[in-house]
């Protein structure tokens, strides 16, 4: 699979790179700890190395997932889940990856532990600034924002 970066110039400057305490404190609990680990893994790689190949089977056996590829397999899954919280997305054999995380949405901090939700409060960058930003950043081409308050949320 080939893993390049997602072009994202607003959460490239205002998100959480790997590493960050906000992503072990808050992201973590919400993608859960392979997906996390996952993440960090490729979000590395595209950034280091874009547009390099990585073995997917490689990758799962590194994370403890076993070598399945399937479907069904836990890589698959953990893919999935990157795909489903927008760490990745998916295009054929690439995967363009983010390099840096946005600050969890309120709607899904919600949910999370008490730990988490101070640590998005200490760690986040959740203010009018970062949402204006968002709000007037012009879209890639034939994309669109993403409304980091959920479906429906105005900004």
């Amino acid at each position: 699979m080939v893993v390049t970066a997602l072009d994202d110039p607003v959460t490239d400057s205002l998100g959480h790179r790997p590493g960050s305490s906000y992503v072990e404190d808050v992201w973590l609990g919400v993608l859960g700890p392979t997906t996390t680990w996952a993440w960090l893994r490729l979000a590395r790689v595209a950034e280091q190395s874009p547009g390099s190949t990585l073995d997917m089977a490689d990758l799962a056996r590194s994370l403890g997932l076993g070598t399945g590829t399937g479907p069904n397999a836990p890589m698959s899954r953990t893919l999935g889940r990157l795909v489903v919280f927008g760490a990745v997305e998916r295009s054929g054999d690439t995967l363009l990856v983010r390099r840096a995380l946005p600050d969890v949405p309120n709607w899904l901090l919600a949910s999370q532990a008490a730990s988490a939700r101070l640590a998005h409060e200490r760690l986040g960058h959740t203010h009018v600034a970062s949402r204006e930003a968002v709000r007037t950043a012009p879209a890639a081409s034939g994309s669109a924002v993403a409304c980091p308050e959920g479906p429906g949320a105005v900004l």
